[in-house]
């Protein structure tokens, strides 16, 4: 089996959950001292792209768009993505809750295409987010860093004991 077929088969058991859990924990970057809440100024659309790197030293291009629809006072996010590399396309749907008085962001996911959820937990400061993301079979958990600059968020997904060794992303606002 050659590793293109490889990393093609892991990407679509496991490794589905990536930009869900990516794009979750970045949604949380938008800056905890904004008036209205964590996530006013994220409503609309974001592309970018990145790579994927996995144990055996291939690397992928990841491409993705995003759309947010922002509700209850900013604290609470509604994410539509879709991510695709050579080999495959995921379709996430996420819903991201931001906590002001613990300073914490908590949300679910599910992968539509393949079907496969799980939970997002986390601590968020000014420009930033660090969280955990699981799979609820909990075959799948990561770190994932966020850092937010004006129009453009860099993330970076940390998976532990898993085939993928990092997935690292920037996204842009759309018009």
């Amino acid at each position: 089996m050659s590793v293109q077929l490889v990393a093609h088969v892991l990407m679509k058991v496991g490794a589905a959950a990536l930009p869900a859990l990516m794009l979750s924990a970045w949604i949380a970057t938008q800056a905890p001292a904004l008036a209205g809440g964590l996530f006013v100024g994220m409503e609309g659309s974001w592309r970018g792209e990145g790579t994927i790197d996995w144990k055996t030293g291939e690397s992928e291009t990841m491409r993705c768009t995003a759309n947010y629809k922002v509700e209850n006072d900013g604290n609470k996010l509604v994410q539509n993505l879709t991510c695709a590399t050579d080999s495959t396309r995921l379709v996430i749907k996420s819903t991201i809750t931001y906590n002001p008085d613990a300073g914490a962001v908590t949300g679910s996911w599910a992968e539509t295409s393949y079907g496969i959820t799980g939970f997002v937990t986390g601590n968020a400061g000014p420009g930033k987010v660090q969280a955990q993301v699981k799979s609820a079979d909990n075959r799948f958990r990561a770190r994932v860093n966020v850092t937010m600059r004006g129009e453009e968020q860099t993330v970076s997904i940390l998976p532990q004991n898993f085939d993928v060794t990092e997935v690292a992303v920037t996204l842009r606002r759309m018009g």
